[in-house]
């Protein structure tokens, strides 16, 4: 046999990991309960359907609360090397000669009595910064 078949990435595994766990789940709970009744149910089953929403691409915290001034004066300087240690920073950083510092594009301002940083892209959560903040 090929090892390479056997060779999956992170994304495959991923994919197919969550595409399947929640089927795999109901699955065995449907068999458990059909084979010997040896495990009853504590209560009756009631849902008829299950909406399963994976949602991917949010908004990183630099660019909604961790506001750092900092990183705008060092935009499209090299990323230190204290940083990263000689470790490359994700599996889509392998081929890359040049770590260019990148802060958000997003402006920031203080709201509030907390004067907590929100950034520009969550206008009604900086009318109500300090209910949420503590």
């Amino acid at each position: 046999m090929n090892n390479l078949a056997l060779v999956r990435t992170r994304r495959q595994f991923l994919s197919t990991a969550l595409g399947t766990s929640l089927g795999t789940a109901a699955l065995a709970n449907l068999l458990s309960a059909e084979t010997n009744g040896s495990m009853p149910l504590q209560f009756a089953p009631k849902a008829r359907r299950v909406i399963y929403l994976f949602q991917s691409g949010a908004p990183s915290q630099l660019d909604l609360f961790d506001y750092k001034p900092v990183l705008n004066d060092r935009r499209a300087t090299e990323l230190p090397d204290s940083v990263r240690n000689g470790q490359r920073l994700t599996g889509m950083t392998a081929t890359q000669t040049s770590f260019p510092v990148a802060p958000t594009i997003f402006s920031f301002a203080q709201y509030g009595q907390s004067r907590a940083w929100v950034s520009d892209l969550l206008p009604h959560v900086a009318k109500v910064v300090d209910d949420s903040a503590s």
